[in-house]
């Protein structure tokens, strides 16, 4: 039997980041920048450690809270340099693809991350949660910390989301028409940054990527309304996070896979009605 006391909190932490991700993951989606996501929590991440390196901060002081500070403002501080990074080169004419500047970005991130816990105790154990995270051993703590960080910010983006939708949907129109367009698209990544520091805490890296995208491409796939695209998203992140946690239980096996593996069950349900769609609509031409 299953205790729902024991699952609420990582089902809160989940929902939370379904949220934030699928709306984030629209704008991701529709920009082209696929793995801007995996990018700036490996960023963030790096940030994170090089702090406890640079601070001798140990993972036994970090778990129990105190200098958490300094490891988070190295956190924002990388987001901060990465984001103007993404904003300078999205709005200058460059050879190399941006998503290919994005991807090297985040392999020599991943790599440097790497090479520091390497050095530290436990190191396999801290590259595994960085990937994957603990979500169900999420405390109350994290979850309302993630809760705050998801309101302020989805409280900023629902405030000014013409301007980011505009420069969403056509970039060369928002440079003419918004003042400042790479302030507000530096806020966009900073803002994205922020969030992805707080979930892959709870939720690892590949965890938060599927959150992000996979829900994001399922109602690509079958709406096509900022709002019907939401709800689309919503339904199947936090579908696939209430029956994932369930059978990762039932299974004993980590949640995070399990849950991954359900948005891909997904993913390919909405391909197939998005070609039945396409089908019918044929036919009736």
């Amino acid at each position: 039997m299953i205790s729902f006391e024991f699952i609420l909190p990582p089902l809160i932490g989940c929902l939370f980041i379904v949220l934030i991700n699928v709306y984030f993951g629209i704008h991701v989606i529709k920009r082209e920048i696929i793995f801007i996501d995996i990018a700036l929590a490996q960023i963030a991440a790096l940030g994170s450690v090089v702090g406890m390196v640079v601070f001798n901060i140990s993972e036994h002081d970090h778990s129990h809270g105190s200098s958490l500070l300094l490891p988070y403002l190295f956190s924002l501080g990388f987001i901060s340099i990465a984001s103007y990074a993404f904003t300078t080169l999205k709005h200058r004419k460059i050879l190399i693809p941006l998503e290919a500047l994005i991807g090297i970005a985040y392999a020599v991130a991943t790599t440097l991350a790497v090479i520091v816990l390497d050095k530290s105790a436990g190191s396999d154990v801290h590259v595994h949660d960085m990937l994957v995270g603990t979500i169900m051993w999420v405390s109350w703590k994290e979850v309302l910390q993630l809760g705050i960080v998801v309101i302020i910010v989805g409280s900023f983006h629902i405030i000014y989301r013409r301007k980011f939708m505009m420069l969403t949907d056509s970039l060369p129109e928002a440079c003419k028409v918004l003042k400042y367009p790479r302030l507000w698209d530096f806020l966009f990544f900073f803002s994205f940054g922020v969030v992805v520091i707080e979930a892959v805490k709870i939720a690892g890296i590949l965890t938060v990527f599927a959150f992000l995208v996979i829900p994001a491409a399922i109602s690509t796939f079958v709406q096509r309304s900022w709002t019907a695209k939401l709800i689309t998203g919503w339904i199947m992140g936090i579908t696939a996070s209430f029956f994932g946690l369930i059978f990762s239980i039932k299974l004993d096996v980590p949640s995070a896979p399990v849950i991954i593996v359900l948005l891909g069950l997904f993913l390919l349900g909405g391909f197939f009605v998005y070609k039945a769609k396409s089908a019918g609509r044929q036919i009736d031409v």
